[in-house]
């Protein structure tokens, strides 16, 4: 039986090399391969993604979700936890690639200031920077969601006697990780490294800063929440925060030339709470609930949750962001 599965699997390589042949060639027609290339970004997504993983799951767990991704796997119990390490590795590569996004934009942002005219083209090619890191994000979201189907379908496929049989599991300790430090610290670097620091661009996103914290710290203390509480608080808020800053752009805009520094204050509001925000839900809120399933206190993710991580970063993707652009094209003089 063993040796008829393995000719099955080596008679799929070939429509596998005909399908990445054929995914290749639609990247390529699709225009310039050169446009797509953003090492930098690329390398931020990358190292971002795998420090999240650092900080959520020790060493044993990401070598298990490796094995059962390959071969296998086990107990149900051990599959779910797979599943579960896979879904949160996709999650911090999605939100890495909405974060690099926003640091792309805040990089040109800060760049305006040296620059006595920018034209709509130079606008549009940032833009298309803008979206080229979040590009990352869901191509290694989509990558690491591959084996979460996988396992998740797996054990949907059991039969019910057999699933029964399966004893519940928990991995995992209390106490502080090696590995969760190292990703902070690795994350901490990554974001230093990229981050333009200024003490104009500080003060400017200090009170989105403490309005995203703040209500996020009243919310969680009002429900009494934890892991979930903390990534719905955290969306709520960042949501609150870009709307804010939104409305005062537009009031901006009403004002002509005399507008440029509310409109410039109400942009860096709206910037800073999108992503304290996601940094709040991809340092705090994620990792705990993440560790609620490793100790067998939470069986998935919440809704709530799950709606945080994806549908969030895609409203600051698709919506705020771009209208922040082309908010700001009527702003600036034509080169």
């Amino acid at each position: 039986m063993s040796s008829s599965n393995g000719g099955k699997k080596y008679l799929l390589i070939p429509a596998w090399i005909f399908l990445l042949t054929i995914i290749a060639f639609g990247v390529v027609r699709s225009g310039k391969l050169a446009n797509l290339m953003d090492p930098a970004g690329f390398l931020f997504v990358v190292v971002g993604g795998f420090a999240l993983i650092m900080i959520s799951f020790p060493g044993a767990e990401i070598r298990r979700a490796l094995g059962d991704a390959v071969a296998s796997p086990g107990k149900e119990a051990g599959i779910r936890l797979s599943a579960h390490f896979w879904e949160a590795a996709g999650r911090g590569f999605w939100i890495m690639g909405v974060l690099r996004s926003i640091l792309n934009f805040v990089v040109f942002f800060n760049s305006l200031k040296t620059r006595p005219a920018v034209s709509p083209q130079l606008i549009n090619m940032e833009l298309a920077e803008y979206l080229l890191a979040a590009l990352y994000g869901i191509l290694l979201a989509v990558i690491c969601f591959i084996p979460c189907w996988k396992l998740r379908a797996r054990v949907q496929n059991r039969p019910l006697a057999e699933a029964a049989e399966q004893e519940p599991m928990s991995i995992g300790h209390s106490g502080w990780r090696f590995g969760a430090a190292l990703g902070y610290v690795l994350f901490l670097l990554l974001w230093v490294w990229t981050f333009p620091y200024s003490t104009g661009i500080l003060m400017a996103i200090a009170p989105a800063v403490l309005l995203v914290l703040g209500g996020t710290i009243a919310m969680t203390l009002f429900i009494r929440g934890s892991g979930p509480t903390l990534s719905t608080a955290f969306a709520a808020m960042g949501l609150i925060g870009s709307l804010l800053g939104i409305i005062q752009m537009l009031f901006g805009l009403t004002e002509g030339i005399e507008g440029i520094g509310q409109f410039a204050l109400a942009l860096a509001f709206c910037i800073a709470s999108c992503w304290t925000a996601l940094l709040g839900m991809v340092l705090v809120g994620a990792p705990l609930e993440d560790r609620s399933i490793r100790m067998g206190r939470v069986a998935t993710p919440s809704a709530f949750s799950r709606a945080a991580w994806y549908v969030f970063p895609l409203l600051v993707l698709i919506t705020l962001m771009p209208m922040a652009f082309e908010l700001l094209q009527p702003l600036i003089g034509v080169a």
